[in-house]
C-alpha cells in the first residue's frame, strides 16, 4: 500500500466513519477506510426503519456506501484491522491486519469510529435470553422483524433498559436510544397485529429527540400500546407461552401476564478494541469505558482527543443514528482545520 501525502484514516465503517471519511475525501485529500466485517454500515445497515421518520437504515447505508464507492480519493480495506496505531514524528503509524497479513501505512490524521457492541442479554438469566423460546433482543427484533411480525401473537412484552441504569450488574448511564426504538418496534408489531395486547415495561420515558415525544405518545394514543412503569422480576416458561411476573409502581400492585414474545431492550456497551487503541495512543477513557474527548474549554472541536487524533460516534458515547452521522461530519472539519493548521506552521 502506498504511503499517503496527508492522507487520513478512518476506522471504523459503521455511519459515523463512513460520514468522516466522504467529508473528508471532498476536500481533495485521500482516506483510507477500514473496517473488519465484510461490508460497510456497521449496526446500522441490520436495521430496518429509523425512529422518527421511519427512514430504512439500508437505504441510509446504501447511499453513503456509493457515494464512497465512487470517489476514488477513499480506499475502503474490509476484513481488515488496526491493531496498533504508534506515533511516528508529526504523523501516526497504524499496523494493519488483513486476511493474516501484516503491513503498516503513515498518516497525518485519524478518526476513530469504531461503534459499540450490544449488551448481552444472557447477563439476566431471570428473563430467559438463549434459553426460553420467544424471549429476543431489540436488536434480534431488527434482525428478524419479517419474520416475527408474521407469527401470530396474542401478547407482546417490551422491557426497557436491561442493562442499561443498572449498577449491580449492568452499566449505570441510559443507552439513550432503548426508549425510541422501543416504541417504534411495539409501534410496528402493533400495525402488523392490530388485535395483540402489546405492554412496555420501562422505570423512565426518555424521548429527548426532535419529534421524539410525539412519536412515543404515537405509540401509546393511536396505536393502543399500554406502558406499564414497573420493572419485570421474571420471565417463566408456562403453558407454552411465557409468563411474566412485574410490578406496577405507579399503582402500587404486582402484575402477571402471559405472553409469546419478550422483547429485551439491551444497553450499548464499548467495544474492547477501542480501549485498545486508545491505550496505544494515551487516550483518557470515561469510567464506563467510552472514549472520553478533551475538554471544550481546552480545544475549539469536541470531536479531538490528541494530536492528529479524533473521533465519532458511539465509540464515545451511545448516541442515535442521526447523531453518529453528525459526529463523523464534526470529526471530519476537525481533521480538515488540523491539517491546514499543519501546512502553513509548515510554511
Amino acid at each position: 500500500m502506498k504511503m499517503l501525502n496527508e492522507g487520513v484514516l478512518v476506522i471504523g465503517g459503521g455511519v459515523a466513519g463512513m460520514q468522516a471519511a466522504i467529508d473528508i475525501a471532498a476536500s481533495g485529500r485521500e482516506v483510507v477506510l477500514v473496517d473488519k466485517e465484510r461490508s460497510l454500515g456497521g449496526h446500522v445497515k441490520e436495521y430496518g426503519s429509523l425512529f422518527p421518520e421511519l427512514t430504512e437504515g439500508t437505504l441510509v447505508v446504501k447511499q453513503k456506501a456509493q457515494i464512497i464507492k465512487d470517489n476514488p480519493k477513499i480506499s475502503v480495506m474490509l476484513g481488515s484491522e488496526v491493531d496498533r496505531l504508534t506515533y511516528a514524528d508529526s504523523n501516526i503509524k497504524a499496523n494493519f491486519v488483513s486476511n493474516g497479513t501484516i503491513n503498516d501505512q503513515i498518516f497525518s490524521a485519524v478518526v476513530i469510529a469504531t461503534g459499540f457492541d450490544n449488551f448481552e442479554g444472557k447477563k439476566y438469566g431471570e428473563y430467559g435470553y438463549d434459553r426460553y423460546p420467544g424471549v429476543i433482543t431489540g436488536i434480534d427484533f431488527e434482525h428478524q422483524e419479517e419474520a416475527i411480525l408474521k407469527k401470530p401473537i396474542k401478547t407482546a412484552v417490551f422491557i426497557k433498559c436491561v442493562g442499561s441504569r443498572d449498577r449491580s450488574k449492568g452499566m449505570p448511564y441510559c443507552s439513550k436510544i432503548c426508549c425510541m426504538y422501543t416504541a417504534k418496534q411495539a409501534a410496528e408489531l402493533k400495525k402488523a397485529q392490530p388485535n395483540a395486547q402489546v405492554y412496555v415495561f420501562y422505570m423512565d420515558i426518555r424521548s429527548n429527540f426532535k419529534n421524539g415525544e410525539e412519536f412515543v405518545r404515537s405509540a401509546m394514543e393511536n396505536q393502543h400500546i399500554k406502558y406499564i412503569r414497573g420493572r419485570v422480576g421474571k420471565v417463566i416458561p408456562t403453558n407454552g407461552r411465557l409468563l411474566i411476573r412485574a410490578e406496577d409502581t405507579l399503582m402500587g400492585v404486582p402484575l402477571e401476564l402471559e405472553a409469546d414474545l419478550v422483547v429485551l431492550a439491551t444497553a450499548m456497551v464499548p467495544r474492547e478494541s477501542t480501549k485498545s487503541l486508545a491505550t496505544q495512543l494515551g487516550i483518557k477513557l470515561d469510567s464506563n469505558g467510552f472514549i472520553s474527548p478533551i475538554p471544550m474549554t481546552e480545544s475549539e472541536n469536541p470531536m479531538i482527543l490528541t494530536k492528529g487524533v479524533f473521533y465519532a460516534g458511539a465509540c464515545g458515547f451511545p448516541c442515535d443514528v442521526k447523531d453518529a452521522i453528525n459526529q463523523g461530519s464534526a470529526a471530519a472539519a476537525g481533521v480538515l482545520g488540523y491539517l491546514q493548521f499543519n501546512r502553513r506552521a509548515a510554511n
